[in-house]
Formats: C-alpha cells, structure tokens, sequence
C-alpha cells in the first residue's frame, strides 16, 4: 500500500470520530502549550537579567561597601579601616595603568524639591568618569565636569524620569532644585535607559532614570558624615579589554587589602561573571520547568496509546477484512502509526499556538517577560511528535499481529 493511501485511511478514521480524537489529543495540546509557556518565561527571565547585568558594563568591576557588624565591625574599628573612600578610586586610577576610567559613587538618602515638587530619585555624588565607565551620556546639557570637582560646584545632572517628574516638558536647564538645604542648578539631563528595578537572581538593580548626579566632592563636603568625610558606597571601574576584568580584578583586590589593613569591608563584584552565573541558573531553571511541562506530554501519550488500542478493538473486523484482501502487516501497523501520528502532530501544532497565546497572556497580564525561543518550539513539536512514535507503536503493532482469520471472525 502507498503511503498516501495510508495516509488517507489515517486522516478519515480520525475525522469519523472527530470527539474522540479531540479529545486524544488534548493532552498533547496542553503539554505541548505548558512546555513553550514555561521555556518562555525562563527564556524571558533569562534576556532580562542578561541585559540589566550588561548595563553594568562587561568590562567593569564594582567595588562594593560592605556594612560590617558585631566582631566584624568591631576588628575594622581595631585596624582603623573606615571603610570604601574616595581616595580608593584615586589610588586604583593612579596604580593601574590598563583601568580606562574609574568612577566614584556616593549615594545620598535626601529630600529634592522644586518649587512644591518633590522627587522620588535618588542623589550620587560622581565625576566624569561615569558617563563613560556606564556608557551613559546626556542627552541635553553636559554631564558633571572635572572643574565642577575641582571647585565643588552646586550643579547637578538630572535622570529622564525626574525631569518629567520635576519639569514636565519644560526645558530644566539653568533651572535650579533644592537638595537638602542647598541650592543646585540643573546643567543636564541624562539620555532614557530601559531598566526595571528589582533583584535578578544574582543583583540588585535600580532604576538609574530617577538618579541625580552631583560633583563628588560637593557631595563629600556637604553630605557626609563628620567621622568619614571621604566614606562612599561604591567605585565603578573600566578597563581597557574584557580579557582583563578578572586579573585586574584581582590587583585591585590586593590593593584594598592592603590600604584597608586587612578588613574586607568591600566586595569585587564583576559583571561578566554575573551573566555567566545568571546563564547557568537559568539553565536550570529551563530544565526544570520544562520537565514539569513534558510530564503533561507523557501523560498525553499515555492517553492516545490508550484510546489506540480500544480502536484497534473496535475495528478487528476490518483489520481482518484488509488483511484477507492483501494488507501486509507493514500496511496495518504503518496505517496505525499514521493515525497515533496525526493525532499527537495535530495536537502539537494546536499546542504552539496555544502556547504563544499563553506566553502573552502572561506577559500583558502578569508583566513577567517572556520569550519564544526557537529551539522550545522545535523540542515542544520534536517532543508531540515522538510521542506519537512511541505510544503508537505498541498499538499499531498489535494490529499488525492479529491473525486475519481470528479478526475476520470477531464479534
């Protein structure tokens, strides 16, 4: 028998019981559409975190302040170590020769107004060495100069968002803002960045659109405790090749050591890495999820095999009739794998597309990023339609082994 004619039997025996192989196939449809769902928000996740952590910059480290406590706390008071400060990102910019810029950053918890207006943002002491180290620039204005640390200047760089929140749409420059009880005048404003605040599975990320920025020595001379005057939070560093992250990292390393006598008040953390860490628990994450989806696809098979072999029961007597008129055994089993297969591909392309549906429905209602890669298409269909193989064969070659003249009697 030709396939096609095979093929053909397969397609009218389906569509004669249209219910019951609706009904087999739905557990294809739904597992095929839970492994493309999940994949796809592990997929999602998976982007996201990538591209906040690329922010960071791929050729950076950050150096982190490290709040001590207890015994701690009370051995860096010992060895007189106060902390990250400024003068650390002075003395890695002065000792590394590869280090391409090196920002400081002081964060100041403190009140912005404008007129009645307040903001919501957040002000960081910085040179100009940001805009670069970040590679994120003004769009109006100009960004924190080296004269503007020299001299302490009172002007500042405003976020996208806390121009709209502040401004509006009028044009902020030359306009001034009162952060704390000084006076600043706003110079520039920083270019829009897509970012979400929250914490991937390996950082903490801020919405940098609601940031001002501010000459670090003004925020050093104004902002600061008595005790620390030269204390920050953070230094930003780049340098010249991704190649040269980690050993630079580790100079740096060496060197805090040792003007911190010792205390590790700090942390080194390098971006790359973190994507690479970020890649590898999503990695996880995807296995997991899409062994939780394929048991739906299991379960479904269970299904079609079982509904098979009722219907090779029902039509013993045509296996028997096709038989005596020249079927081979090959003819009945190809037919019946036909059938198992038709059912499970059927079901697996309603699957992808119940999938997508769910994906965005996700996406719009739950606001979780998701994304449909191609190699969770091609396993979900690949998966639906070796299924089909597997829990069909059984069945077909039952049919295959009847004795036509056992079938031609049959009741």
């Amino acid at each position: 028998m030709q396939y096609s004619e095979s093929l053909r039997i397969g397609i009218k025996s389906i569509l004669v019981h249209k219910l019951r192989s609706f009904l087999t196939t739905l557990g294809v449809i739904f597992g095929v559409a839970a492994v493309i769902s999940m994949l796809s928000i592990g997929e999602g996740a998976k982007r996201a975190a990538i591209e906040q952590i690329k922010l960071l910059g791929t050729n950076n480290i950050r150096v982190n302040h490290l709040k001590l406590t207890g015994t701690q706390a009370e051995e860096a008071e010992k060895k007189f170590s106060d902390g990250l400060s400024y003068n650390d990102g002075r003395l890695i910019r002065a000792n590394l020769p590869n280090v391409k810029g090196v920002a400081p950053l002081k964060f100041v918890e403190i009140e912005v107004l404008f007129g009645n207006k307040e903001s919501t943002g957040r002000v960081i002491g910085t040179d100009e060495a940001y805009q670069w180290v970040t590679n994120f620039y003004p769009r109006d204005g100009r960004f924190i100069t080296n004269m503007d640390v020299l001299e302490s200047k009172r002007v500042c760089v405003i976020g996208a968002e806390v121009r709209q929140e502040l401004f509006g749409y009028r044009n902020p420059i030359g306009r001034r803002l009162k952060i704390g009880d000084f006076w600043f005048t706003v110079v520039g404003v920083m270019e829009p960045k897509t970012v979400k605040e929250g914490k991937t599975s390996v950082i903490k990320l801020r919405n940098i659109n609601k940031d001002i920025y501010i000459p670090i020595t003004t925020a050093l001379k104004r902002f600061t405790e008595e005790d620390r005057p030269n204390f920050i939070e953070e230094i930003a560093v780049q340098v010249q090749n991704e190649d040269e992250v980690v050993p630079t990292a580790e100079i740096v390393k060496r060197l805090l050591y040792r003007t911190h006598n010792g205390v590790n008040d700090y942390e080194i953390v390098i971006p790359a890495e973190l994507i690479a860490q970020s890649q590898r628990t999503q990695r996880v994450f995807n296995i997991v999820m899409g062994s939780i989806a394929a048991i739906s696809l299991l379960v479904g098979g269970i299904g079609i095999m079982n509904i098979m072999l009722a219907s090779v029961t029902e039509r013993t007597k045509e296996i028997g009739t096709r038989r005596a008129l020249g079927a081979t055994e090959q003819d009945i089993m190809g037919q019946f794998l036909n059938e198992t297969v038709l059912i499970s591909v059927t079901g697996g392309i309603i699957g992808i597309i119940l999938g997508t549906v769910m994906a965005k429905a996700i996406n719009l209602f739950a606001g979780w990023d998701t994304v449909i890669a191609l190699y969770s298409v091609v396993v979900a269909f690949g998966i639906s339609a070796l299924v089909g193989i597997v829990f069909g064969l059984y069945p077909a070659r039952k049919a295959a082994k009847m004795d036509p003249i056992a079938a031609l009697r049959f009741e």
